[in-house]
């Protein structure tokens, strides 16, 4: 009797050992599986937000995942306009008419510098007969060598007029100013060693202009 209850003790006992080996390999397989599948959503992460992650955690900051959606901003730079010297003058082809002429170093060489205003508009003994549009060309003669087309443009129920300046650090610029029924367009060209440099001042965004003091040429 003793026999067979020392038997049926030590099958228990085997029973018992096998039941706690299969939870102990299963739970060790189900830690095994979450870790694989905590490290595969890890590795799929970009590696800033892996190496800010928290140890041991595979959330991600929300900044860093701002940061890693987020593009970069574009920031546009404008290329200034330059005008470099020509052989050849804009208005030497064609009939132009003179609206106004001004002699001035501008270059700064000691030699008196020519601007001239053109208009395609025809001219006679009374003076320059006003189309609806007509071509302008602002055109600067270097002594003779070489010639900076300013303007070269039509405009339609309106005028072109400029001004030549000298700034207080011996700068010389040429203002543009562009008027017609619908605003004014105004450009400034500062001369350096090569040329001139474009740059807008003012462009109006009106549809009528409702009155100026600046007269119309005759």
């Amino acid at each position: 009797m003793n026999f067979m209850g020392n038997k049926k003790r030590h099958k228990a006992v085997k029973i018992i050992i096998c039941i706690a080996a299969a939870l102990v390999i299963g739970a060790g397989g189900f830690y095994a599986g979450v870790r694989s599948q905590t490290d595969s959503m890890i590795n799929a992460l970009p590696r800033a937000a892996r190496e800010t992650a928290p140890a041991g955690e595979g959330a991600v900051p929300p900044s860093v995942s701002a940061a890693a959606e987020e593009p970069e901003e574009e920031q546009a730079t404008e290329a200034a306009v330059f005008v470099g010297k020509s052989n050849v003058s804009a208005a030497s082809e064609g009939t132009w008419s003179t609206v106004d002429s001004c002699n001035y170093d501008i270059s700064g060489d000691g030699v008196n510098d020519t601007v001239t205003l053109y208009t395609s508009a025809e001219s006679d003994d009374m003076g320059i007969l006003w189309d609806d549009t007509q071509q302008w060309i602002l055109e600067v003669s270097d002594g003779g060598n070489g010639y900076y087309t300013l303007l070269d443009t039509s405009v339609s129920n309106g005028s072109v007029y400029y001004q030549v300046n000298e700034l207080n650090d011996g700068t010389r610029t040429i203002v543009v100013y562009i008027t017609t029924g619908a605003g004014t367009e105004i450009t400034e060209y500062i001369f350096g060693k090569a040329g001139f440099t474009e740059k807008d001042v003012y462009s109006s965004s009106g549809i009528n202009t409702v009155h100026s003091s600046i007269p119309w040429y005759n």
